[in-house]
């Protein structure tokens, strides 16, 4: 039993050490994606700003550009700034999905594992004990 017991303690470590990289995992993407949402919004806020400034400039200068126009072939940066907010928030909810599906693999695995383990402990049990009962004979 003592093998057994080794490889239960070893098995607890590796579920252990692979939940803990998948949480490490999911963190990080979770991280990466926070930071790519601040990037764009600062991105968006800038191009805002910019296009308000060329707006009042024009308002309060009149059309003085030399011929140079704005760039209109570019969407509004509200309308950008809302697409990547939703993007990035289907992203960080297929993220948790899929950080959610591999502990639930996980589970699944280790359950499968721990019924393993206890069948063949149970086949060993059996044999045993009919070891043992044709030494009485």
């Amino acid at each position: 039993m003592g093998v057994f017991d080794k490889l239960e303690k070893w098995k607890e470590q590796l579920t252990d050490k692979i939940a803990e990289k998948a949480a490490e995992q999911a963190a990080k993407q979770s991280k990466a994606a926070a930071k790519l949402a601040a990037k764009k919004g600062a991105e968006a806020a800038v191009a805002a700003a910019k296009d308000a400034g060329r707006k009042l400039e024009e308002a309060l200068f009149g059309d003085d550009d030399g011929g140079e126009a704005a760039p209109e072939s570019a969407p509004p940066p509200s309308e950008d700034a809302a697409a990547a907010k939703k993007r990035r928030a289907k992203e960080a909810a297929e993220a948790e999905k899929q950080a959610k599906a591999r502990a639930a693999a996980s589970k699944a695995a280790e359950k499968e594992r721990a019924a393993r383990a206890a069948r063949a402990e149970q086949e060993v049990d059996d044999e045993l004990a009919a070891l043992k009962k044709k030494l009485k004979k």
